[in-house]
């Protein structure tokens, strides 16, 4: 974020998207580097159209759990069949699909966010209700599976590559980068989200938890419409991940395209992009390790990788590189690689084993 204002000043661009600040970094670097700037470009986009596109398959098939699994069916009064249920999330995932500015899936976005933790709120309420008296679980999981983990807290940060154009269309875009902005804030409310569900899921059903917990829950009503209420904020979230990869596509088709033609083609590739990640996630089953290894491949490159680079470039052209910086950079880039060679190779040691079994 840091390096975002002097590389805009520097190519008269107040306002680059993550792909251009790598590119503007690198042509600011050491001499054997400069004419790699495009290059770079691509594999940042590369990287970000596979982990959005990987949130999208993922927003796509935990619809598909909480809303078609069979408990939902057999209580719901309304008897459709699965394909049938699909295809009605189609249409309104389509519909928010072909809204191309961020500020008109704000009010959206607000509206999920408030709907989202009051059901969170209801879930934990559940989650506190059990005997710590009969809980015996290891306090440490297998330490084979760590870098599956790993690979699942790296597609977490799946929203980085939406970080630049939210703080580019704000009003007072200084305040998303202060100590108490929305950036931080934000993150801060996710982490702490992230880790009390977690933490009191596993103690609540051990190892019994499910990929999507919510498919733990009781096959009431009251439950069935919590998930409802999810399924709705799940429907918000995926335009706003949708929402990089397209904009890459919108300034191609208005580089290459006549005018004519480009409206038409914008929308029918957004309702072809959405059509194909919601028949992707139908048709791959075992989510959760396809979650990790798209995590150990493109989130990390795109958290733990990248900025060092962009900040030693930086410093590089600043002729401000010291020590301190040299060691923090060098040791999350080390980092990044075990993580990323362990997590990619176990995530494909299961997904090759899981396959391999009948029944799949």
């Amino acid at each position: 974020m840091f390096s975002h204002y002097p590389l805009g000043l520097r190519k008269a661009q107040p306002r680059l998207d993550y792909a251009n600040v790598m590119r503007s970094a690198v042509e600011i670097g050491p001499s054997w580097i400069r004419d790699h700037g495009y290059f770079c470009k691509s594999i940042d986009i590369l990287l970000t159209i596979l982990i959005t596109n990987g949130e999208c398959k993922h927003v796509s098939s935990t619809i598909r759990f909480l809303f078609t699994n069979k408990d939902l069916l057999c209580t719901s009064y309304i008897h459709i069949s699965q394909a049938g249920w699909i295809a009605l999330l189609l249409i309104p995932t389509m519909a928010l699909c072909t809204v191309r500015e961020l500020r008109a899936l704000a009010p959206l976005a607000a509206v999920a966010n408030v709907v989202y933790l009051i059901a969170v709120c209801i879930v934990l309420q559940h989650l506190f209700q059990f005997d710590r008296r009969t809980i015996s679980l290891p306090a440490v999981g297998n330490w084979s599976t760590l870098p599956l983990f790993f690979g699942t807290v790296m597609f977490a940060f799946e929203g980085v590559a939406v970080v630049l154009p939210i703080e580019s269309q704000m009003d007072e875009p200084l305040h998303f980068v202060t100590n108490n902005g929305v950036l931080n804030t934000s993150c801060l409310l996710v982490l702490i989200v992230y880790m009390t569900v977690g933490f009191f899921g596993y103690l609540r059903f051990g190892s019994d938890v499910k990929d999507t917990l919510t498919l733990n829950l009781p096959q009431t009503n009251f439950y069935q419409t919590i998930k409802l209420m999810f399924v709705a904020c799940i429907l918000v979230s995926y335009p706003l991940q949708f929402y990089v990869p397209m904009e890459r596509v919108e300034k191609w088709i208005k580089r290459k395209v006549a005018v004519q033609r480009q409206e038409n083609l914008i929308y029918g590739i957004r309702l072809l992009g959405v059509l194909c990640t919601c028949v992707v996630a139908e048709l791959i089953p075992h989510l959760a390790l396809f979650i990790s290894l798209v995590g150990s491949v493109a989130g990390t490159s795109l958290t733990l990788v990248f900025p060092p680079i962009i900040e030693l470039l930086c410093c590089y052209s600043k002729n401000s590189l010291t020590p301190w910086i040299w060691i923090r950079n060098i040791f999350l880039m080390m980092f990044a690689v075990v993580g990323f060679a362990s997590g990619t190779y176990t995530s494909m040691l299961q997904i090759v084993s899981t396959f391999a079994k009948p029944n799949i």
